[in-house]
């Protein structure tokens, strides 16, 4: 599904306003500084729903992920993450599945390496980490894989 275009009426009905979500303002044309806007706007969206519920690499240890907080629903189950860190390296040169699951009605992050692949339990895919010579070398977001599955 493309991503519709606004027209110069609509874009204009807009300036001045802040997205619902992200609380992203729309800026006036020639807005100065720009530089200070476009920076304010990046960490919006970075700290907004589009950033919940992300896995990231940790500066505790070169084999540790933080999870941000968010929301998701899980067979109909409405459930919060308040987000934490998770230390991987018992699965030093490997990949690593991240995933929430409702645990008795919290929200719970689990992990395990690739020969066990996803839980059979009902679950979020957040991530795949790849571990190698002691560290992180790779994250791969899995997040919209599930929200957007039939």
């Amino acid at each position: 599904m493309a991503v519709r275009e606004l027209s110069a009426e609509e874009m204009e009905a807009l300036v001045g306003t802040r997205h619902g979500v992200t609380g992203m303002e729309y800026p006036p044309q020639g807005l100065q500084p720009y530089y200070q806007w476009l920076v304010r706007t990046l960490h919006l969206l970075a700290e907004s729903s589009a950033g919940a519920l992300r896995v990231a690499r940790d500066a505790s240890s070169p084999t540790a992920v933080t999870i941000s907080p968010g929301r998701a629903s899980i067979q109909d189950a409405a459930l919060s993450y308040e987000g934490g860190v998770i230390d991987l390296a018992e699965h030093n040169n490997d990949t690593v599945y991240v995933w929430l699951f409702d645990d008795g009605g919290a929200a719970a992050v689990g992990f395990g390496a690739e020969g066990d692949g996803w839980p059979a339990q009902a679950h979020i895919k957040l991530a795949q980490v790849t571990l190698e010579a002691g560290a992180i070398t790779g994250i791969l977001d899995r997040r919209f894989e599930t929200v957007f599955r039939v």
